[in-house]
């Protein structure tokens, strides 16, 4: 009788041994489960946030595509478009906010305006339309700096639209009787007080350029606080 009792009772003991390993191999896994998911959502929000280092920058990619074009398709360029770009260029800033820059956009002339220019004024032929880029002078001592500014607004508009651009220089250049920039004024109209400063060819692009990435800029020429 003693021994059926005390097998019983070992039978009762593993029984019970048995379970509690059961039950300690399925919290196991349960905690094992949940350390995964844990880990799962943890990383997640550092993906999101690697990805996030990869800052969007639309601006830097369309001023990295932008290249000078001196060849052009012959495609004419709507009215309308030339009208967005300009809005761009009239949003540039200006000094003291006095908006000096005025444009004359020229599609009928391009041949006489390329002759005001001794050298170099053969870079707008080809093009559909120029725009030339003059500044009352009487507006301030920064004429040259708001004049230059609106430009670069409008070669970054030029290019969201898929034109092609080129910054010709008028200021300083020699035409072939007189200044670039008196000859450019007799020839247009352009009353006294002003100066022109630059002409923008646009036109359909009729050569391809590769644009820029990170990797062609130095970037140790950028300091912080002192040089």
């Amino acid at each position: 009788m003693k021994r059926i009792i005390c097998l019983l009772l070992v039978m009762l003991v593993c029984a019970f041994g048995m379970q509690g390993c059961a039950s300690g191999a399925v919290e196991k896994k349960n905690v094992k489960d949940n350390v995964a998911v844990s880990a799962e959502k943890s990383a997640k929000p550092e993906t999101e946030t690697k990805k996030g280092k990869q800052m969007e920058n639309k601006l830097f990619e369309l001023a990295a595509a932008r290249r000078s074009i001196r060849r052009y398709s012959g495609d004419r360029i709507p009215d309308e478009v030339i009208r967005e770009i300009l809005k761009v260029g009239m949003a540039a800033p200006s000094s003291f906010g006095h908006r000096p820059v005025e444009f004359v956009i020229v599609r009928d002339k391009i041949s006489e305006l390329a002759l005001c220019k001794s050298l170099g004024g053969s870079q707008i032929l080809g093009a559909d339309a120029v725009i030339v880029v003059m500044v009352k002078q009487d507006r301030g001592e920064f004429w040259i700096e708001d004049g230059a500014v609106s430009s670069a607004y409008i070669l970054l508009a030029a290019e969201q639209y898929n034109v092609g651009a080129c910054w010709v220089q008028i200021r300083n250049r020699n035409g072939m009787r007189k200044t670039s920039d008196e000859e450019v004024r007799e020839l247009l109209g352009v009353p006294k007080g002003y100066a022109v400063l630059n002409l923008i060819a646009l036109g359909g692009k009729g050569e391809s350029k590769k644009g820029y990435g990170e990797s062609d800029f130095d970037f140790r020429k950028i300091h912080y606080e002192r040089y």
